[in-house]
């Protein structure tokens, strides 16, 4: 009798585990469906790239389409790097893209574009990895106190895509970072006081 005792006891607490566990895998739906609720009927806060450290208000800044002036010709890459720094440009609070009487008129020239080979796979002879390297000058005329200045400047970046990582991957990456740079360079406040 005793063992039969035990059984029942053991039962007896799997019953009660399985309906505890039962129990908070139903308060866990009904909390998720709460914040669900709450978050999809209250606005929310858009993540959003940029400073907003001091108190100046974005700049308007006229841009149309990167010009690619890339020898030997590669045609396709400069509307991939007008793509991504309208893109980017949208997400930043530091500057507003306006059709034309912006405070700043950019003009983004895609000047050296390379492709080497890192690794040779020895099998097959094929790449198996690269770097992307890509230069821009970037010309932005701007409006300040007592007339207008124009500023040039010369940026590179590069990127090797990673073990596994395709090339149009390792692309986006690389236009992304040059889209930040030509960014960071037209909203940048100090070169007015040059």
């Amino acid at each position: 009798m005793p063992i039969a005792k035990c059984r029942l006891q053991g039962a007896g607490r799997d019953e009660s585990a399985r309906s505890f566990a039962s129990a908070v895998k139903n308060c866990r739906r009904w909390i998720l469906l709460a914040m669900l609720s709450v978050s999809m009927l209250t606005p929310g806060c858009a993540y959003r790239m940029g400073s907003t450290l001091d108190d100046r208000p974005p700049r308007t800044c006229e841009f149309s389409v990167v010009e690619n002036q890339l020898f030997p010709p590669r045609p396709g890459l400069e509307y991939q790097l007008t793509r991504r720094l309208k893109e980017e440009m949208a997400g930043d609070l530091r500057l507003r893209l306006v059709a034309s009487g912006g405070n700043v008129r950019m003009r983004v020239t895609l000047m050296q574009f390379e492709e080497p080979t890192i690794v040779k796979d020895l099998d097959t002879a094929a790449s198996s990895e690269i770097l992307l390297r890509a230069s821009v000058v970037v010309e932005a005329t701007g409006e300040v106190p007592g007339g207008k200045i124009r500023r040039r400047i010369t940026t590179t970046d590069g990127w090797a895509p990673a073990l596994g990582e395709s090339r149009e991957t390792a692309m986006e990456r690389l236009w992304r970072d040059l889209s930040r740079q030509i960014i960071d360079a037209a909203s940048d406040w100090a070169w007015e006081e040059e």
